[in-house]
């Protein structure tokens, strides 16, 4: 958000400061990215005028008008509500301005008011987006759940005079008669058989809709027709499971966030606590819950974080609903802005140099990768990384929604090649190591022994005076490489090629370690990292071969890592 659009919206200098300090943890905001976008100050105001009219119904905030420095905390105008509503373009094609942002995600923990805002925002989509025949709908996976934003709304437009006079409320509709207008509550798939012609969408808690997957589509699909549609999904952690679509739009988020994915009519907010925090300090309560204080009071939060401490089996609860942290236990290695600025490996100007290879391998239809660290020629720089990545092409379109990246923008960018068919062809596979032992002076490739038996045995046979080696996937198999890659990285002291989908499983790699050992040695978690990490695992894998080869062999090398020395 720009610094001079919140001083003309009216925040209070103090009130800008204190919302930038409780910055989400993740942000996925690319609305500037547009082409012909800008931020509508004017339209900004207009819209916060209209969620004023509406009052808080529940508890000690009863009657309290959803302004700010009232009901309305700085927070939720700075991150969610300005942006949402106050960027904007041109569209020819509408022959108006409209919303650049379509789709929004907001993932926070419990007792932030988020199902007030979400309420509020209905109303709005209902009564003020500029649209005729507005269709909005509230959802969740339960009829009960999906009527506690529903009725909120109609209970906070039925309280101002204003609004009140413009609608009609009936049990499971409000209706705005005016316009022909209707806002709608749905919880099955049944109630959307009607077909839907959808103007704004709020779906609550999507991590309970498991079973749900069709009634997200229905809304999602059913916004064709509309120029600028808004569908909103609020909601706190889940348990970590893969595969559901609070997983899919989580992992979009993030990707969004990371620009692993360009998307500027997605944005996204995610507030919550870090695997590096201490969870029960009120710092990290504070950088989790942005209503700190005022809601959820503190009052709350320290009695959870007490309840937590004696407690262990509240502990997995506590961290979900009160710091919105997807309860398996796990970390991320590569930090992404360190990985960028590591950028800058080019192929062609090392031929002849001596280079350590990495194969790892899939099985039918997902991601195989070859990895090569090459010696580099710039001073200050020892090594230099590139990675080949395949799928199988009948793979492609499964993959790509699955995983929520944009897989066939990089095949076509030629930074994933495919193989024809179902299943992977490790004959393109072999002809690339073949290729790159040619183009380098090949030392050694290693491999992990799982689906690498024919290719390999081929591989030793061809490559002649190059040694072909497995390398354990155990913590004292990988262990050492990884520690090395962990040092290439921490001091610059290597380059890799800047492939995006690389970057991208850089991001999602999740490590373990072994508190048993006194070196700590770490290995990734292929159980845990929720993607796919087969570029990192292949990368040091090949790593493994620089890190054990023989110090005699390396006279005119300086490289002060693990294993060699000045010759």
């Amino acid at each position: 958000m720009p610094y001079e659009a919140l001083v003309e919206l009216g925040l209070e200098h103090v009130d800008i400061v204190e919302a930038a300090k409780r910055r989400p943890r993740d942000v996925a905001f690319q609305a500037d990215q547009h082409p012909d976008a800008w931020f509508d100050v004017e339209l900004a105001r207009k819209k916060l005028a209209v969620i004023g009219r509406f009052k808080h119904t529940k508890g000690r905030w009863a009657g309290v008008p959803m302004k700010l420095g009232e009901g309305l905390d700085s927070w939720q105008i700075v991150w969610v509500l300005a942006p949402v509503f106050g960027w904007v373009y041109y569209d020819a094609e509408a022959e108006r301005v409209v919303r650049v942002i379509r789709t929004v995600w907001v993932e926070i923990p419990r007792k932030n008011g988020k199902s007030t805002l979400s309420s509020a925002i209905s109303g709005l989509l209902l009564l003020a987006d500029g649209e005729a025949g507005a269709e909005v709908y509230n959802a969740a996976g339960s009829s009960s759940q999906a009527a506690r934003v529903f009725d909120e709304a109609k209970a906070m437009m039925m309280a101002s005079p204003s609004v009140r006079k413009r609608i009609e409320p009936l049990k499971a509709v409000v209706r705005a008669p005016k316009t022909l207008s209707v806002l709608r509550v749905l919880s099955k798939v049944a109630e959307t058989a009607h077909g839907l012609n959808v103007s704004g969408g709020v779906i609550d808690e999507i991590h309970t809709l498991r079973h749900q997957r069709k009634l997200v589509e229905a809304i999602e699909t059913g916004t064709g027709a509309r120029d600028q549609p808004l569908i909103l999904f609020i909601t706190t952690a889940d348990e970590a499971e893969e595969g559901t679509i609070y997983d899919e739009k989580h992992t979009f988020t993030l990707n969004c966030a990371k620009r692993v994915v360009d998307d500027p009519s997605h944005y996204g907010v995610i507030w919550g606590a870090s695997e590096s925090d201490d969870i029960f300090s009120d710092v990290t309560l504070a950088k989790a819950n942005p209503g700190h204080g005022k809601s959820p009071s503190w009052k709350y939060l320290r009695g959870e974080a007490k309840k937590a401490q004696a407690s262990p089996t509240y502990l997995v609860a506590y961290k979900q609903l009160a710091l919105n942290m997807r309860s398996r236990n796990a970390s991320r290695w590569i930090d992404l802005d360190r990985w960028d600025t590591l950028t800058g490996a080019k192929r062609s100007a090392l031929r002849g140099r001596r280079a350590w290879g990495g194969l790892d391998l899939s099985a039918v239809a997902d991601f195989s990768a070859w990895s090569v660290w090459a010696e580099s020629n710039r001073p200050g720089r020892q090594l230099e990384l590139f990675t080949r990545l395949w799928v199988p092409e009948a793979a492609v379109d499964k993959l790509a929604k699955q995983l929520q990246i944009p897989l066939h923008d990089w095949i076509e960018r030629g930074y994933v090649s495919t193989t024809e068919g179902e299943a992977i062809h490790y004959d393109a596979i072999q002809q690339a190591v073949i290729g790159d032992c040619k183009h380098f002076d090949m030392q050694r490739v290693s491999y992990d022994r799982m689906f690498a038996g024919q290719m390999v045995q081929n591989l030793d046979e061809k490559l002649k005076g190059i040694e072909v080696a497995t390398v354990a996937q155990t913590f004292m198999g990988l262990g050492p490489a990884m520690k090395e890659m962990e040092r290439l990285m921490l001091t610059k002291t290597m380059r890799h090629d800047g492939n995006p989908a690389m970057r991208w499983m850089a991001g999602v790699v999740e490590v373990k370690k072994d508190d048993l050992d006194n070196v700590r040695p770490i290995k990734p978690d292929r159980r845990k990292s929720s993607s796919r990490i087969d570029g990192v695992q292949a990368a040091i894998t090949g790593l493994d071969g620089v890190v054990r080869m023989d110090l005699h062999e390396a006279p005119n090398w300086v490289y002060t890592g693990t294993s060699t020395r000045r010759g």
